[in-house]
C-alpha cells in the first residue's frame, strides 16, 4: 500500500482507515448492514471507490475491525482493574463491555442475523474471527488469575472459556432487549454475578469440577480455547 512504509501505516493511512469505518457504522444503522455496499461507503467517507478497497476489501472486514477494536479496548481496560471478587470483576467486566458497545448498538442489531451466522466471513463463529475469540477468551483468563478468590490453577482454564460463554450469551440477550435502559440485561447481570457467588465456593467439589470440565470442552472449540482447537469433536465423557 502506497501510504505504508517500512511495514507501518503512516498517519494519513490511519486517518482514512479511520474515516471509512465511521462512514460504514453509519450507513450500518440508518439502513442496515446487508442494504448498504461499499460504493455508499465510499460516498459516506468522501473518497473514491478505489481508494476504500485499498484500504478494506469488502464489508465483512470493516466488521472485523470492529470486533477486533472493542476486543482491544475491553483487553486494555482489564490490565487496570483492581484486583478483587472474581463475581464483582465479572461484572465489572460486563458492565464495561456492554458500555463500549452502546454507541453502536443500532450497528450491532442490523448485524445479529450476520453475526451468528458461522459461514459469514463477520459470524462471531467464524473463521475470520478466531483471533478475536482467543484474545477475549484470555482477557476472562486474566480477569481470574487477579481475582482474589480465583480457583485452584487447574480449573481457571475451564472457567475462563465458561464465563466467556456467558459474556457472549449475555450481550445476545442485550441486543434483543427492549426493556427501558436495557434493564431487563441488568437484572440478568446482577443475577449471573450472584450465581458465580453462590459456586465458587464448590468449584473444588469433584462432581462440580467435572461438570464444568465438560462444558468447557463442549463450547472451547467454538470460543478460542486452544486446548480444543485441533479437534475435530471435544471429548465429552458420559456422567457416572
Amino acid at each position: 500500500m502506497a501510504e505504508e512504509r517500512d511495514g507501518r501505516r503512516t498517519r494519513k493511512g490511519e486517518l482514512a482507515r479511520e474515516r471509512i469505518l465511521e462512514g460504514a457504522l453509519r450507513l450500518f444503522a440508518a439502513q442496515g448492514y446487508e442494504a448498504t455496499t461499499m460504493r455508499e461507503i465510499a460516498a459516506e467517507a468522501g473518497y473514491s471507490p478505489g481508494l476504500t478497497y485499498r484500504y478494506f476489501a469488502s464489508k465483512e472486514e470493516l466488521v472485523l475491525v470492529l470486533y477486533q477494536n472493542l476486543a482491544e479496548e475491553l483487553d486494555e481496560y482489564t490490565r487496570d482493574l483492581p484486583s478483587g471478587p472474581l463475581a464483582e470483576r465479572f461484572h465489572t467486566i460486563m458492565g464495561q463491555q456492554l458500555a463500549l458497545m452502546l454507541p453502536q448498538r443500532e450497528v450491532f442489531s442490523t448485524l445479529f442475523g450476520t453475526a451468528l451466522n458461522p459461514r459469514s466471513k463477520a459470524g462471531v463463529f467464524g473463521a475470520s474471527t478466531a483471533e478475536v475469540r482467543r484474545k477475549s477468551r484470555k482477557i476472562y483468563l486474566r480477569v481470574i488469575h487477579s481475582a482474589k478468590d480465583a480457583p485452584r490453577e487447574s480449573q481457571r482454564e475451564d472457567l475462563a472459556t465458561v464465563l466467556y460463554g456467558v459474556h457472549l450469551a449475555l450481550v445476545l440477550f442485550w441486543l434483543i432487549d427492549q426493556s427501558n435502559n436495557a434493564r431487563q440485561t441488568r437484572l440478568f447481570l446482577a443475577l449471573l454475578r450472584d450465581l458465580l457467588k453462590l459456586v465458587q465456593p464448590i468449584l473444588w467439589l469433584p462432581p462440580v469440577a467435572h461438570s464444568l470440565a465438560r462444558l468447557a470442552a463442549i463450547i472451547g472449540p467454538l470460543l478460542g480455547d486452544e486446548r480444543y482447537q485441533d479437534e475435530d469433536e471435544p471429548p465429552v465423557e458420559p456422567s457416572s
